[in-house]
């Protein structure tokens, strides 16, 4: 499977917190992590648009890795963001596959629009 990873950029972002009464976002950190990245099937796509109630998805990939990657809505830190194809996606969803094979990840992203 690790044949078939390639490096891309994905971008963590360290928890936000209150300062003298202010909210301040956290800092974002650039990395490169080995993963296969593929676009997400109509079907996929309409299933995982009713996971996140509806909201419209214009483009969504899944990404498999064995790296561990924080998902939006699981912790402080609003998801990880990772760049395909010159465009960056949010981390929303995530499988695990450990069975002691080939363990790994597969994930689920949809497209930041920054319009």
């Amino acid at each position: 499977m690790s044949s078939f990873r390639k490096p891309y950029t994905k971008w963590v972002k360290s928890e936000g917190k209150y300062v003298s009464g202010k909210w301040v976002e956290g800092e974002v950190e650039s990395s490169t992590f080995q993963a296969s990245i593929q676009p997400l099937s109509t079907y996929a796509m309409n299933a995982l648009s009713a996971l996140l109630q509806g909201r419209h998805i214009s483009s969504a990939v899944k990404i498999y890795t064995d790296e561990v990657l924080n998902v939006a809505g699981e912790n402080k830190q609003n998801g990880d963001e990772v760049e395909f194809q010159g465009q960056r996606y949010l981390v929303v969803a995530r499988d695990a596959y450990q069975s002691d094979v080939i363990n790994h990840y597969r994930y689920q992203a949809v497209r930041v629009n920054n319009d």
